[in-house]
């Protein structure tokens, strides 16, 4: 799960993209049809962080009902678990890549960069982030 650390709350209401599952406290992007997808490992251009689940389960899994996300900026804080790789201050300071549901960081893989390590926290098995490809950032670079 990512959940933001500092930085103002700037909760923005997306459409869904239908049948598909978020897990909560995933970063999120916008596909070409204008629809909230889930991030991956490979997806760039993030918006936020879905501030609900959506399982198959849920009565509006199958269609395209408003969802909020937390907004990302280039300078907000973000606490995120780790899903690979080893939590050693060495990571501070270095890109890496989401996991395959976006809710995540893998510690181990380097090729899309979508998030900063700023500090960690070894104690609970978690790092401190800035997402790197933010398209929540608006002409300000807020």
């Amino acid at each position: 799960m990512i959940i933001r650390k500092e930085g103002a709350h700037r909760i923005k209401w997306f459409k869904k993209i239908a049948s598909t599952a978020f897990a909560q406290g995933a970063l999120t992007t916008v596909n070409a049809n204008g629809f909230l997808i889930p991030g991956t490992a490979t997806t760039v251009n993030h918006v936020g962080v879905i501030l609900r689940e959506v399982l198959a389960t849920n009565a509006d899994f199958a269609g395209t009902p408003y969802v909020p996300v937390d907004m990302a900026g280039t300078t907000d804080v973000f606490t995120a678990d780790v899903s690979a790789g080893a939590i050693t201050q060495t990571r501070v300071g270095e890109y890496f890549d989401l996991n395959a549901t976006g809710d995540a960081v893998d510690l181990g893989a380097t090729t899309v960069k979508q998030v900063y390590v700023q500090d960690i926290n070894a104690a609970q098995s978690k790092v401190i982030i800035i997402v790197n490809s933010t398209a929540g950032a608006d002409e300000t670079g807020v």
